[in-house]
């Protein structure tokens, strides 16, 4: 099972794909969201957003900003995201 992530920056999408697990810097501490997540809203510090797939670990550094997440939807919005 997967879930959607879109990650979006002030200049535009910087990641949009199916992942199995997202790990990200809330402003209250790390979280993650795997499939079938309860929705919730939170901030974002500037840190390392770690995306699960099959395909293996890949890191983000990205900005602060925002985190919307569901049963089968992450959304990030942030100031930047690099990687």
């Amino acid at each position: 099972m997967a879930i959607k992530l879109q990650i979006v920056t002030p200049r535009g999408s910087a990641f949009s794909g199916e992942v199995l697990e997202v790990q990200a810097p809330g402003t209250l501490g790390e979280f993650g969201v795997l499939p079938g997540h309860i929705p919730f809203l939170t901030t974002l510090r500037p840190g390392s957003l770690t995306i699960r797939n099959s395909d293996g670990k890949r890191v983000l550094a990205i900005g602060a900003g925002f985190a919307e997440a569901g049963p089968a939807q992450v959304v990030v919005l942030t100031e930047s995201c690099e990687g």
